[in-house]
This record gives C-alpha cells, structure tokens and sequence, in this order.
C-alpha cells in the first residue's frame, strides 16, 4: 500500500491505497446491509410513519411514536418506500446510499487534508470501523448525518481553495440544503462558519456575507422546524433519557467539570468501541495541534462543528452522546489520523532509516488494530434486538388455544414484523405500559389463569424491573414449559449509556401453564414482593413512553391500525 522513500519517511502510496479501503468499506456496508438485521425499535417507530402517513402529514405534524428526523430525509425515504414498498431494504436504501457516497468523500478530504500516512490510517479507520458502518444498514438519518457534515465540510474547502461568486453561491446553496437533511447540520454550519469568520483572510470575508446569511436562515428554519415536531412531553423525555449527554449543571465538583473530557472520550469508547478511548482522545489532542500549527484553517474546520455541538450540550440543548453525535464522527478520525501520523514519523526519525521505516508502520498498525480486532470477533450481521426469529418460532411451537401476550415495548415488532408470521394484533394481546405500579403488570397477566399462555418480550430493559417482575410472578403461579430466546446482541460499541447501565435483556418468549390451582392460590397480583431496587430508584416508569401510544388490548390494535 506504500513505498518507502530513500529519506525514510516513507512515500506512501495514496492513490492506490484509499481505493481500495473505499471499496472495502464499501463491501463491510454491503454486507451489512444485505444481511438485513431485524428493525430495532426506533426503526419500527420511524419505519411506521413512513409506512402510513402521506407526506403532509410528515412534514407538517409531529410524528408518531416519539420520533424526530428532518424533512429532507424524511421525503427521500417515503419516495423510496412508495417506488419499492415496505421491506427493510427500501426502509434502510437512502442511509445506504448516504454512506457509500461518503467513503469517497471522505477518502478525499483525508487525501487533500492530511499527510499520505495519517490519510491512509484515516481512511481505514473511517472506512473499516463497525461503529461507523453499521449506521448503513439502520434507517434512521445517522448515516445522513455523516453525509451532511463530509459534503459541508469539502463545500467549504473547495470554496477555500478558489473564493468567487459562483463558489459562494454554491456554498449558500449547500448549506440550506445541509440543514433541510440533516438536523446536526445546525451545529456544523455554526461550527464552520466560525472557522471561516477567524481564519479567512479580511479580504474575503465579504464574499461570505451572503451564504452566511443564507446558512443562519436554514439552520434557523431547521430548528423551528425541530421543536415543532417536539410536544413538551417528548422533549422532557428526551432530555432524561439522554440526560448523561449533557453538562452536569450545575456544576459542584471535579468530575463534573471533567464532562466534557469524558464526553469526547466516549466517541472513541461507547461509540466506536475502541479499548483505549482516553488514548485516542490524546492522540486527536495531538493531531489538532499539529494541525493547528501547519494549517490552521483547516485545524478551526475541523474542530469548529465539535466545539460547537459540545457548548450546545453545555447549555442542555442538544446531547453529546453516541449516535447522536455520530455526524461528529469524521473529524474526530481525521484529527485523530493526524496525531497518529505525526508521532509515527517521530518514532520513525529516532532510529536508524530501516528501522525507523518499521516504527513508523507499527505506530499505525496499533492505533488501527482495533479495528481489526473488532472485525475478527464481530464480522457482521450486527444487530440490536434481533426478533424475526423468536416471531418464526414462537409460530412453529405455538398450539391450538395457546394464548400469546406482549410485552409492552414488544408492540411495534408485533405491528411490523407479526403479520408475517400470523402474529399480528387479532393473534397477539399487547400489554398497557403502567406507570405507577408495577403490580399492574402482574394485574394483566392474571387474565392468562387457567390456560396456556406465551409470554413475548422484545426491547426490555433489566433496570426498569418490570420484566423480571413479571417472570417472578408467573414462576409462581405456573410452570416455565418452553422458552425462546433470541441471538445475544453483537452490535458494535454501545447503544446507548441507559442500555450500559440498564443490561439489555435478550428478545425472546416464554410458554407459561398457568392451570395448576395449587400455585394458582399460592400467590396475588395485590401480594407477589417486587425488586425492591426499582421501587426506590425514582426511575420514570414506561421508559418508552408515554410519547409511544398504548395498544393495551387486541380491540385497541386493530383500531390503532
């Protein structure tokens, strides 16, 4: 992939090396993408306005379900679903499509941007990682997001390179465009904008008057239209589910104060799943210096969409947190290649020229090899919850009269994914999300006494207690005859902070007989002991609502359909 110089530097070879890591990145999104994982939850939630609502109602309402995207996205991915229907190709064809084209594009600004080495293992990095090319296979706008910011990004380059009336007319244009497709676009522009107004030179400060105005009127339409999109009930919700992706305010002690280090270490960590976070945050440390030093303007480019996404999460507007942030992605691997880069031809320079020639490619090796390693224990498919399975199965096993209940959280797998499998709302009862008292799950389940019942639980979360509340209850009034369990999750780095904390539980369904009268009469909705720990932790019960609609009842379903 390179040919080393006679000054032992090393002449690396750019043009033959990024191709071919584009189009590995290229085959690792494919694969991703046709191995067609099942929908996770927010994609069934985006999945189903798309699926139901004509464009009007996109656009001009809130969306159901709690769900957020901008309309740019929102129009592409109702046309594709129109043209090809409802599978989770077309669902998930536009975030293909957006982050294909942004491996080239990518490609070339590590190339224009970068030295050959530091290029070379940003584009790997980019290219390779499955924290960033799982987001090509899940139709939600991440992969937009990534898009947006690159084509932003080399917009403004190019209109460095050449400042004119043309070029600026093209920057204003792409700008309001960014910000129609990309929510996160806000804080890019802002970001570079600010580069721009420190570091373009006064002569051609006037020429930006115009896209800068053109920018602030997108990115101020792009949040009007966001909040209205927002009930105050799902923006209170969003702001404590996400609530570790902001500045602890106030701010009382050290380690509240050290956020924001944390905060640009978990990109590395949760978000990408590097092992040693702290140590690329370095390295990215590093190369922002470097790159300040050598081209400054660049530098501000790249830094400027992360300060500035960073102070809005210091004021608790928007959260600095994993997919979230994802668009962010590209310039923390391009400082970060930066910084790797220079400390690899440091090494290389301290020891003799063959040797040195080796260092320098070891440096580089390491910092990639999580990548690598990722790869090896985890090739894809990735998924989050996988669920068709459990669906396939629980129909093979499932007898005449067996009764099958949901699980909450469970009821927009069983509105998408049910009907294929004679599953659908006149098969499957969905439970009501209780937000008081646990014992109304337990309430629910007693309908289910003196018959056979299948209990199917998608998209739990061990903290909130509710599922083992309820496994505990029917131990006690029936016997366990057969159980499902769904794949592990395998998905690259974190989902989120909340799923850390709170131990996914594995999709799956469990037989229940509930006609013994001995166990039957053991115990009472009213009576059976709860996890004490979930009844003093002032968690918001109904972690998924009540933003989500409730289908407590089979009537209820078919209505909501």
């Amino acid at each position: 992939m390179f040919a080393l110089s006679e000054d032992g530097s090393g002449s690396w070879n750019v043009r033959r090396a990024v191709p071919i890591l584009v189009g590995l990145g290229a085959l690792l999104r494919l694969w991703q993408y046709v191995g067609n994982p099942s929908l996770w939850m927010d994609e069934l939630a985006l999945a189903n306005n798309l699926l139901t609502r004509p464009l009007g109602l996109l656009l001009g309402t809130p969306l159901a379900d709690g769900q957020l995207a901008p309309p740019g996205f929102l129009i592409v991915s109702r046309a594709l679903v129109v043209a090809f229907g409802s599978s989770e190709y077309a669902l998930r064809l536009f975030p293909l499509l957006c982050s294909l084209v942004s491996l080239p594009l990518f490609g070339g600004l590590a190339t224009r941007l970068l030295r050959p080495p530091a290029a070379i293992l940003a584009v790997a990095l980019f290219a390779l990682s499955p924290g960033i090319a799982i987001y090509a296979a899940e139709g939600k706008q991440y992969a937009t997001d990534v898009l947006v910011m690159l084509a932003l990004t080399e917009l403004t380059r190019w209109w460095l390179a050449a400042p004119g009336a043309r070029r600026s007319l093209a920057l204003a244009v792409g700008g309001v465009m960014g910000a129609f497709l990309s929510q996160p676009a806000v804080f890019v522009l802002a970001g570079l904008g600010a580069a721009l107004a420190l570091g373009v030179p006064r002569g051609d400060r006037r020429k930006l008057l115009a896209p800068m105005a053109l920018w602030v009127t997108g990115a101020a339409l792009s949040v009007v239209h966001a909040r209205s999109q927002m009930t105050s009930g799902l923006r209170d919700y969003m702001h404590w589910f996400w609530r570790e992706g902001f500045l602890p305010w106030p701010v009382t002690s050290l380690e509240d104060a050290l956020w924001p280090l944390r905060a640009l270490a978990g990109v590395f960590g949760s978000g990408l799943g590097y092992p040693w976070p702290w140590a690329y945050l370095a390295l990215m440390a590093c190369g922002l210096v470097s790159l300040f030093r050598r081209a400054r303007l660049v530098a501000l480019l790249l830094a400027g969409p992360i300060g500035v996404t960073l102070l809005a999460a210091g004021a608790q507007a928007y959260p600095f947190q994993l997919r979230l942030v994802s668009f962010l992605v590209p310039g923390f691997v391009l400082l970060l290649a930066e910084g790797a880069g220079l400390i690899a031809e440091r090494a290389g320079h301290m020891v003799e020229r063959a040797p040195g020639r080796v260092v320098l490619a070891l440096v580089l090796l390491i910092v990639a090899s999580p990548v690598a390693v990722s790869l090896v224990r985890s090739p894809p498919v990735w998924h989050l919850d996988e669920i068709r399975p459990v669906f396939a199965e629980l129909q093979r096993r499932r007898q005449p009269g067996d009764a099958v209940y949901a699980y909450y959280p469970s009821w927009q797998a069983v509105r998408y994914y049910g009907p294929r499998y004679g599953l659908g709302f006149e098969t499957v009862e969905v439970g009501a999300c209780h937000p008081k008292d646990l014992h109304d799950y337990l309430r629910e389940l007693d309908r289910y006494r003196g018959r056979r019942v299948w209990i199917l639980f998608a998209f739990s979360a061990a903290r909130l207690g509710e599922r083992q509340a309820m496994t505990a209850y029917l131990d006690a009034i029936g016997v366990r005859r057969d159980a499902i369990v769904g794949p592990p999750t395998n998905r690259p780095g974190a989902i989120s902070s909340r799923e850390r904390i709170e131990s996914r539980l594995r999709t799956g369904a469990d037989l229940y007989d509930l006609t013994d009268p001995s166990r039957l009469a053991s115990t009472a909705a009213d009576r059976q002991s709860l996890p004490p720990a979930v009844q003093s932790s002032g968690i918001p019960r109904c972690v998924y609502g009540p933003v989500i609609p409730q289908v407590p009842t089979v009537a209820a379903g078919r209505a909501a359909l």
